[in-house]
């Protein structure tokens, strides 16, 4: 099919911007502050980069998460089922340093077993892990974080259910949106695996969950427990140029395909020719296969490098040298911003972001906003993300391949303070986002501004009084966890209020509970003499 060539701003447009990623798992990663012991949760988008050892990619972005993921050598990554999209979310609010996101959300602490970090008793999913890299990317861009799994906790339940019928509820997939509700969605896997998986042995016991620990992981009898552990892999083909302008192909599952800069995040092995080629020039290009393109992918992974034999056929070159492959859904012209070996494994992580996209011209007039409606754009972006292939684990570690599911849509309603009009984005970041967030309840009519001062003066005085130093001396333990606890109950109240209206009145029950706040600034404890020390 005849193809069209996106570069320079129209790299931002949305019809060309999101049919160039691949949905990527939605995974809550549990980490502690090595400082104060606080706990710190919030949802990320992950990928799997090595099988053996077992290692996950994210990339937290606020700069209180990077914080502590640098200073951190582990944390657990928690895996939520579709029944827990509201949780999930609520996790990711922007809560006050020191306040439990788990807590929050209604959910309980998983005691580790290797680690000192706890994972999320709800989510049937929990990988300990051991920091293995970490890298700030420049600034407005995330920061990279690999993690190598040292323990297992998997409910039973997961593992006397076929492969297909867990990757209808494990694990949720960051998609689209809803086409009839216009609010975020996420999906999961249809359950569709080329061919059917075998059953496997009956996991009996009376405890919920399956621990193994990394000694016992990757040996035959737990290899349902690892299957499960393995998100699905989004599955490209590395096209590089080498000496000689000789082109390589090599076929590829796992890291990310994003569509924020820098989009693409990827495991290149040593010793390939996609290695020398990318560390050589700092180029490449990702050629993303659909399903009418299973059988010319298999037979390139038995005769990689050589395109031509598996039947795929080239471009013509746009910004680089390198060609893409014409019978491909997407290809993407990459230039590299981070070429790194990663201690200790036989890979190197590849950064990289955009600089051409080449789609179908079907994708193009489709998601045309002068020809279709949003519904149907929408529609048609859904049904485009389910041509994608993911490599899927099944029974006895054999590879089948999973698509997604426009049909298994959960729409989320999210909070003010995810899309806001202030921050711009759900991930909007700093100090005064919660504050955003409560203006915003303020104006939708949600808060009386006697209650937003309430909230915002329990906010000022929390963490030691570190918005107001001078109250640090007064406050003692006894204080601080009184006041955890009830911001904690607090925020809790309202954020599930966003997905039952009808629990405001509980919120603004419960707020009736808390102590008025100063009148002025010039009056109770935010007042102090302090203030005007040194002054003549």
């Amino acid at each position: 099919m005849e193809k069209v060539f996106y570069k320079g701003l129209d790299l931002l447009r949305p019809d060309v911007l999101f049919p160039s990623k691949m949905p990527r798992t939605a995974v809550i990663p549990v980490v502690r502050d090595p400082r104060t012991g606080y706990l710190n949760a919030g949802a990320y988008s992950s990928g799997v980069l090595n099988l053996k050892p077992l290692h996950v990619l994210f990339g937290p972005k606020s700069p209180a998460a990077i914080e502590v993921f640098h200073q951190a050598e582990e944390f657990t990554v928690a895996l939520p089922s579709r029944d827990q999209v509201d949780g999930m979310w609520v996790v990711t609010l922007q809560v006050p340093h020191g306040i439990n996101e788990i807590d929050v959300a209604g959910w309980h602490s998983l005691l580790p077993r290797v680690t000192g970090t706890p994972g999320i008793e709800e989510c049937p999913v929990n990988l300990e892990c051991k920091k293995v890299f970490s890298r700030a990317l420049p600034p407005p861009w995330r920061t990279i974080v690999i993690g190598e799994v040292v323990g297992v906790h998997i409910d039973r339940d997961l593992l006397n259910m076929s492969r297909a019928d867990v990757t209808r509820q494990v694990p949720m997939h960051e998609f689209s949106v809803h086409p009839d509700t216009g609010l975020y969605s996420l999906s999961v896997l249809s359950g569709e695996l080329q061919p059917p998986g075998k059953p496997g042995k009956r996991w009996e016991g009376s405890e919920k969950k399956v621990f193994v620990s990394s000694e016992d992981l990757y040996q035959p009898e737990n290899d349902q427990i690892l299957m499960n552990s393995v998100v699905p892999r989004p599955t490209y083909i590395l096209m590089t140029l080498g000496e000689g302008n000789q082109l390589s192909a090599e076929p590829l599952s796992g890291g990310s395909l994003q569509s924020t800069e820098p989009a693409v995040q990827i495991a290149v092995k040593k010793e390939t020719l996609g290695y020398d080629n990318i560390q050589r020039s700092g180029e490449f290009v990702i050629s993303v296969p659909g399903r009418s393109a299973i059988e010319k992918y298999e037979a390139l992974e038995k005769c990689a490098p050589d395109f031509s034999a598996a039947g795929f056929t080239l471009l013509p070159p746009n910004e680089l040298k390198v060609q893409g492959l014409a019978e491909c859904l997407v290809s993407m012209d990459c230039k590299v911003v981070l070429f790194e070996d990663v201690p200790g494994t036989d890979y190197a992580l590849v950064v990289a972001k955009r600089v051409g996209i080449s789609l179908d011209t079907e994708t193009s007039t489709r998601l045309d906003p002068q020809l279709y409606s949003m519904h149907d754009r929408i529609s048609f972006l859904n049904q485009h993300y389910s041509q994608f292939m993911y490599s899927v684990l099944d029974r006895g570690m054999e590879r089948k391949w999973g698509f997604q599911d426009p049909q298994n849509l959960c729409s989320v309603r999210p909070l003010p303070s995810w899309g806001s009009r202030y921050t711009g984005a759900w991930w909007g970041t700093g100090p005064a986002t919660i504050n955003y967030w409560m203006i915003e309840l303020c104006q939708e009519g949600l808060l009386s501004i006697e209650e937003y001062h309430k909230v915002m003066h329990d906010i000022r005085l929390w963490n030691g009084g570190k918005l107001v130093p001078h109250l640090a001396e007064y406050f003692d333990e006894s204080l601080k966890s009184a006041l955890r606890e009830r911001l904690t109950k607090l925020l809790n109240k309202m954020a599930w209020a966003h997905r039952d209206m009808a629990k405001w009145d509980e919120v603004h029950e419960y707020l009736r509970t808390v102590p008025e706040p100063a009148l002025s600034y010039f009056s109770g404890p935010i007042h102090h003499d302090k203030w005007y020390e040194g002054e003549a």
